[in-house]
């Protein structure tokens, strides 16, 4: 009984010192969100960055649906020459931001940076601390931050990008683009 009671004891501690000694592993990501936030392995990321030219609107061509509540982080670099002078920006922007008048696409955001919107249902940027809605540009620059799409239905939605600019047509570069989705 003696024997009995010791081994027990022993195999009670052993189960003990594991639990608190060895370390955890990495906590399930409870949403998509929570998965950007802790950087966890996306479900989708773009396997090279692909061109997103400075004189033009570029949709991306994303091999999975966009759907609600999907989570999102865009890394871009390069940089658009604004004119035919050689005038070049980085895709960051800068300041200041653009104005509402001006034909400016995203008022408020950094001028001649990267820029997205989707094309129907909402996106909250991280960024901005706000949701942008259908076909509102929001700033995306060298890195979005974590951003997440909401919709109640309705067509297939497009994430599009540019550059908030007020004259794309002397533009010429742009940036390389990877997105990253988690759902």
């Amino acid at each position: 009984m003696k024997a009995r009671t010791i081994i027990s004891t022993a195999t009670a501690f052993t189960l003990i010192l594991a639990v608190v000694l060895l370390p955890a592993g990495p906590a399930a990501a409870d949403t998509a969100l929570d998965g950007c936030y802790d950087s966890t392995t996306p479900q989708h990321q773009d396997p090279t960055a692909w061109p997103a030219p400075g004189s033009r609107q570029t949709t991306w061509s994303s091999p999975i649906s966009i759907i609600h509540s999907d989570a999102f982080r865009v890394r871009a670099q390069g940089s658009i020459q604004i004119d035919r002078w050689g005038t070049t920006k980085s895709i960051a922007g800068e300041l200041p931001v653009a104005p509402a008048t001006g034909g400016w696409p995203a008022p408020g955001a950094p001028r001649y940076a990267l820029i997205a919107r989707v094309t129907t249902g909402s996106m909250w940027v991280k960024k901005t601390s706000r949701d942008h809605g259908p076909n509102s540009w929001f700033p995306v620059g060298t890195d979005s931050d974590c951003m997440l799409y909401s919709s109640n239905g309705g067509p297939v939605p497009q994430l599009v990008f540019t550059f908030n600019d007020n004259n794309l047509g002397d533009n010429s570069g742009g940036a390389g683009v990877v997105v990253r989705q988690w759902f």
